[in-house]
């Protein structure tokens, strides 16, 4: 055999090793959320373009049971003349008393489905990706189960907490933290959430309009002694860059996570994942590699 002929071979036999290695180490999961439904709850404050475009989108998405739309506007009545246009039941709006973030967990009726989809209304995942992404969730149900990791570090200077950019999390393969701007979670959480959060960071979250979603966080990873579970996806985003874009906002997260194990009695739940889940069949990746 020539020499080009023993290195043609040898690069198809690490193409197959490589192969092997990808799909050995993606976790495949059963499709086993075939029946299964959804709840939505959707924070939206005063962004009614998007809030139509993100129901109009679901109306006639199969998985999700119910869209919860969380309603912190004392100002302005919800569009519920909107309803006629939608199936009986299949979209709601829970007008809470108070604009606080931490309504998004805060649940004034009952939630008909065990998973809940936590989402923001500028944010479309296909239905379709909804469906496979359940059936991860249903096997990891005590978990955060969502697309946005975060990991939680120190500054060895200060010796303060803080809370990383998502390229730390892309460069390490590491996270504790699920942003539940859009995530699963079970509905028991929802009533564990004011239970276990203290009061005066509930307070602190209405105050600053920020961490909720670590608040939760939090409270899951107490209960569940479990890390989060991240999930490849195709999800969407309709709008401009929000609270995250601003200078102090990472500054705020490192604050509220401080906070946050002091008045939990310096308690440390975060528990550090490293797994990514990926529905990737062969099929794609053949797909993909000939395109």
């Amino acid at each position: 055999m020539s020499v080009l002929g023993v290195v043609a071979s040898l690069l198809v036999s690490a193409c197959v090793a490589l192969l092997w290695l990808r799909f050995s180490l993606t976790l495949e999961l059963p499709l086993s959320s075939r029946g299964l439904q959804v709840t939505m709850r959707v924070n939206s404050f005063r962004r009614l373009d998007l809030l139509k475009f993100f129901l109009d989108y679901y109306r006639t998405c199969k998985v999700v049971r119910q869209i919860q739309v969380v309603w912190s506007d004392q100002e302005n009545k919800p569009p519920v003349d909107w309803l006629e246009g939608y199936e009986a039941g299949k979209v709601i709006f829970e007008v809470h008393d108070k604009n606080s973030l931490s309504n998004r967990f805060v649940a004034l009726q009952g939630i008909p489905t065990e998973a809940v989809l936590s989402i923001d209304d500028d944010l479309i995942m296909p239905c379709r990706m909804i469906e496979d992404s359940l059936s991860v969730w249903n096997s990891f149900p005590m978990a955060l189960v969502g697309f946005s990791p975060r990991i939680i570090g120190w500054d060895t200077i200060s010796g303060n907490v803080k809370y990383l950019r998502w390229q730390h999390t892309w460069w390490s393969g590491m996270y504790s933290i699920m942003l539940t701007k859009i995530s699963f979670l079970h509905r028991d959480y929802l009533a564990a959430f004011s239970k276990h959060t203290p009061a005066a960071f509930l307070d602190h979250i209405t105050k600053i309009r920020n961490c909720e979603d670590v608040a939760m966080a939090h409270v899951v990873a107490r209960l569940s002694n479990a890390a989060p579970v991240w999930m490849d996806g195709v999800v969407y985003e309709v709008s401009e860059k929000g609270i995250s874009s601003g200078q102090s906002h990472f500054n705020d997260r490192s604050e509220c996570i401080s906070h946050l194990n002091k008045m939990t009695g310096g308690e440390w739940p975060w528990v550090t994942g490293k797994q990514k889940v990926s529905r990737m069949h062969i099929m794609d990746f053949i797909n993909l590699w000939q395109s």
